[in-house]
């Protein structure tokens, strides 16, 4: 008996070995992933802050089934040599089996490199990064805007704003024109509050308070918004009049660690599209907003600010029916931050229809 047993299990153990040997034999050949073409440049020197790289992507996949995602990410270290912060993937279009296209990324501050990533349908990936050594930084006067007034009150048509605008407060109707222009609504929550219009879904009451402001909205843009810092002050502002000195001070007074007399705040990748609700007052209160890239609400964030402004609140009133007026002044890059980095709009999505 014991004789049987052993006999057996030596057939069962040849059998396995057997049939593995058969599967390696007959399994299919890893296919090498063909290179992806980024015009013959894959790293810089130096580059100009506020230019933009132009990077054109050629592929064509070895798989029969075709690509599944195209995309790239920017990688920034600006707020610490030793911590990289990354964009989510922006896609990039794609038929096929065909990468054929060009990308436009802006160079700001802490830019190390953009990485295109194919992945086919069989699962198999490609990436090629291009590297960037240096930025020259730009020393241009700051784009400044005094005494802005606007309205949480949609029958005042002053509750959009575009920085970057000739015009650059306007209601709904004009929103509706200019839908990939748009930086802040100002919404009324117990106070005046700014938010981005991809924060309309962040809870219930935003979606409350800005659904009639964004109604028909189909393109919906990212930024960043801070609280309420005490370190954006009337003083730090009046200082700040070139971009350098923006640089320098969000580097020393906000990104920098406490002990060398920074706030230690990390704005490069924090994830906030909300400023306080302000209520009536007089006293000047600040904060800071940016542009970058997010990923969808819906998901897991992923954040990387790159450009940012500093806002300065003078004053805010409240009217007869309930909704306040606020005057501030801002300043920011001189180059249109809201146009280079309109890839994180998003459309309306469930459960908040516009």
């Amino acid at each position: 008996m014991k004789k049987t047993n052993s006999t057996l299990q030596i057939i069962l153990v040849l059998a396995a070995i057997i049939m593995f040997a058969s599967c390696k034999k007959f399994e299919a050949d890893t296919l090498p992933m063909t290179p992806i073409d980024v015009g013959g440049k894959t790293s810089y020197e130096s580059l100009d802050e506020n230019s933009i790289l132009t990077i054109p992507i050629k592929f064509t996949s070895p798989c029969d089934s075709g690509i599944a995602s195209a995309g790239y990410k920017v990688v920034n270290n600006r707020a610490s040599e030793l911590i990289l912060v990354q964009s989510p993937l922006i896609p990039v279009g794609f038929h096929d089996k065909t990468v054929d296209t060009t990308i436009n990324v802006p160079v700001r501050r802490g830019l190390l490199s953009v990485v295109v990533i194919i992945t086919d349908k069989a699962g198999r990936v490609s990436s090629q990064s291009v590297d960037v050594k240096s930025i020259n930084t730009a020393k241009t006067a700051v784009r400044t805007l005094t005494n802005v007034v606007m309205s949480t009150d949609p029958a005042d048509n002053q509750n959009f704003f575009s920085f970057y605008e000739s015009t650059p407060v306007f209601g709904s109707s004009t929103a509706l024109t200019k839908q990939q222009r748009v930086d802040l609504l100002l919404v009324n929550m117990g106070g005046a509050r700014f938010i981005s219009p991809l924060a309309y879904g962040a809870g219930t009451n935003y979606y409350d308070a800005s659904k009639q402001a964004l109604a028909g909205f189909n393109t919906l843009t990212y930024a960043f918004v801070t609280s309420t810092k005490a370190y954006v002050n009337q003083s730090n502002f009046d200082a700040i009049k070139t971009e350098d000195d923006l640089a320098k001070y969000l580097n020393d007074s906000v990104i920098a660690i406490t002990p060398k007399g920074g706030a230690y705040y990390n704005i490069i990748n924090a994830d906030r599209r909300v400023s306080d609700s302000y209520g009536a007052s007089t006293a000047t209160k600040g904060f800071i907003i940016g542009w970058g890239y997010r990923s969808h609400p819906a998901g897991t964030a992923v954040v990387l600010n790159e450009a940012f402004a500093v806002i300065l609140v003078k004053s805010v009133t409240q009217k007869g029916n309930g909704q306040y007026i606020v005057t501030f002044d801002i300043k920011g890059p001189a180059a249109d931050q809201r146009a280079a980095y309109n890839t994180s709009t998003i459309a309306p999505y469930s459960p908040y229809p516009l």
